[in-house]
């Protein structure tokens, strides 16, 4: 039997180990398009990417509707929920939106009804939180009835707050209040015979106890009382703990 020219055998063994390569090479481009999108998927189910930080803000446009966006961190992302009752939304918000593109999600409450978007908010902080258990979530609203909500996710090791003002609201420091202000604002407290039973006089004797102070430090000590589980408030009275 007449034997193939050797030439011809290494270019039967070159083609044959190029297209072998290739092959490979598009397996593994396959398997790993295959993971990312898997991975993109699992990240994105109920609209949560968890590639992205872990810092979210969540934004009642029905209670609140002075926004700063520029007071946001630049890792943050952001959720503004607003009602169907609401055909227009606020152009400056929606200017300082734009350079946020992916970190800020519009969510448009479906249908009306008491509390309906404080459920909408609730919901999306609980799928926040199954899948980034680690996540730090702030809700912006004056709302004081999402306060119950917050300490019981506290009590549950999360790291969740309710705020009125942006302001110092991502402060590197743990609070935006100085920790000596604080210190003394129990103190005072401990000493009061006739504490306030009301959130509204409770931030009264902070403001006449501190007047050197801004708006927003009254209102983060206030905040601080409750995160720190200091003071509870119910549909009677607010009760302390110090």
């Amino acid at each position: 039997m007449p034997r193939k020219p050797v030439d011809s055998c290494l270019t039967a063994s070159t083609a044959w180990y190029a297209g072998s390569a290739r092959q490979t090479a598009l397996s593994a481009l396959i398997a790993r398009t295959t993971t990312e999108r898997q991975k993109t998927n699992a990240g994105t189910k109920w609209g949560v990417d968890t590639a992205m930080a872990d810092r979210v803000l969540l934004i009642d446009l029905e209670n609140v509707q002075k926004v700063d966006l520029s007071l946001v961190p630049s890792e943050a992302r952001v959720l503004v929920f607003y009602g169907v009752t609401q055909k227009k939304l606020p152009e400056e918000l929606v200017v300082q939106a734009q350079p946020l593109g992916a970190r800020l999600k519009w969510i448009k409450i479906a249908g009306q009804g008491p509390n309906a978007l404080d459920f909408h908010i609730a919901f999306y902080l609980g799928q926040e939180l199954a899948h980034r258990p680690t996540s730090e979530c702030t809700i912006f609203s004056r709302d004081t009835g999402f306060d119950p909500l917050m300490r019981h996710l506290q009590a549950l090791g999360h790291a969740c707050s309710r705020i009125q003002s942006l302001k110092g609201a991502f402060s590197d420091q743990p609070r935006a209040a100085d920790a000596d202000h604080f210190m003394r604002l129990v103190m005072l407290l401990k000493k009061e015979k006739a504490r306030p039973t009301r959130r509204k006089g409770l931030a009264g004797k902070v403001k006449s106890w501190f007047p050197q102070l801004t708006e927003d430090v009254h209102l983060a000590l206030v905040q601080r009382l409750f995160d720190e589980s200091h003071v509870c408030e119910s549909e009677k009275a607010l009760t302390y703990a110090l």
